[in-house]
């Protein structure tokens, strides 16, 4: 919220800046004194001299337009920028939460799959005991399925810390609404979006956006350092007053700025700031090119993940599970080992969670 304040600021700083910049700047007052004896019978008179004279003057520079308005394009391109900075905050605050939400959504699904195996354990350990009681069986083989037990215990709580700890990241996200119930998740599906992202060249990806504003912005301050190489005229009127046996004066001055060095100065200002430009746009392009990249990866995965998703409720999880139910069976019917149950067991605990990732 707090860098939320603060970009929102300077989007409105700049907003500012750049009205003030189109106009042109506050006219000079000058008052003055102007040739005072200081030897001599009129020492320090201000009447008898003739040429002592009270002036007082106003100088306005006149700013050329094409300057005024370069100058105010480069706050308006700068407002720009900081909103387009303001989205990418923004925007971060939203894959934080989404992250934190998926990582929730998962230790809570982690934990019913983890309980729904609490009963093919306790088939497991009843088995064990029923073998034992017949003779069947060894107290090896009774400690082995309660430690069976405390393993899947072990793996609740670990499970619960990560829920914990995935509860206080979503709470620092959104506040208090994290302690109520999860919604549906998103269907698992390749997003139109994305497809419609890339046919722009990623122009609605936040930093590639924000990436092209600062181009815009570097382009300006080329037009406001090319403007600054012409100077300006400022124009000045004096009024000045002189003893009473002497005649008033008045003045017109106008001044003009001299580049004599222009190739050491104004010169050397546009070469750097058409350099900034050039690095914000190779900026952009790498921003661009690696968002591509990104996508294009996170893509892939996902319809690789998809296929495999499939795999997992077709075959694999029936798999696991079929062998997991043989494997009890054969015990109970003193033809397979505990062990062999054991690693069933952790077959298809393993299995769910990894379909579950």
């Amino acid at each position: 919220a707090h860098d939320a304040e603060n970009t929102r600021g300077a989007v409105e700083a700049a907003v500012q800046m750049a009205v003030a910049a189109g106009q042109l700047p506050d006219p000079v007052l000058k008052v003055g004194l102007n040739n005072v004896p200081t030897d001599g019978p009129d020492k320090f008179s201000l009447t008898r001299e003739s040429m002592t004279m009270r002036a007082v003057s106003v100088m306005q520079e006149f700013t050329r337009s094409d300057k005024r308005r370069a100058r105010a394009a480069r706050f308006e391109a700068e407002a720009a920028s900081a909103d387009a900075q303001r989205m990418v905050g923004m925007t971060n605050v939203q894959r934080s939460a989404v992250a934190a939400w998926i990582d929730r959504w998962y230790a809570e699904r982690a934990a019913a799959l983890l309980a729904s195996h609490e009963q093919p354990l306790s088939l497991t350990l009843e088995a064990a005991n029923a073998a034992y009681r017949s003779g069947r069986g060894t107290r090896a083989d009774v400690l082995s399925a309660q430690l069976e037990v405390q393993k899947l215990r072990d793996r609740e709580n670990e499970n619960q810390a990560a829920l914990d700890t995935a509860n206080v990241n979503l709470t620092r996200w959104i506040g208090t609404d994290a302690s109520r119930p999860l919604g549906d998740p998103p269907t698992l599906a390749v997003p139109d979006r994305v497809a419609q992202l890339a046919q722009n060249h990623f122009d609605g990806v936040p930093e590639v956006a924000a990436a092209q504003r600062d181009v815009a912005l570097a382009e300006s301050e080329i037009r406001v350092a090319d403007e600054a190489r012409k100077p300006d005229v400022s124009l000045e009127l004096m009024y000045s007053q002189r003893g009473s046996a002497y005649s008033n004066l008045a003045s017109i001055n106008v001044s003009i700025p001299l580049p004599w060095d222009r190739a050491n100065r104004q010169d050397r200002e546009v070469a750097a700031r058409l350099a900034q430009a050039t690095a914000a746009r190779a900026k952009a392009e790498m921003i661009r090119r690696d968002t591509d990249a990104v996508v294009g990866a996170r893509l892939a995965e996902l319809r690789r993940n998809l296929e495999r998703l499939k795999r997992y409720d077709n075959a694999t999880l029936p798999l696991t599970n079929a062998q997991a139910e043989a494997a009890l069976t054969a015990y109970r019917a003193n033809a397979g080992s505990l062990q062999a149950v054991a690693d069933a067991n952790h077959r298809v605990i393993d299995t769910s969670l990894e379909r579950l990732s």
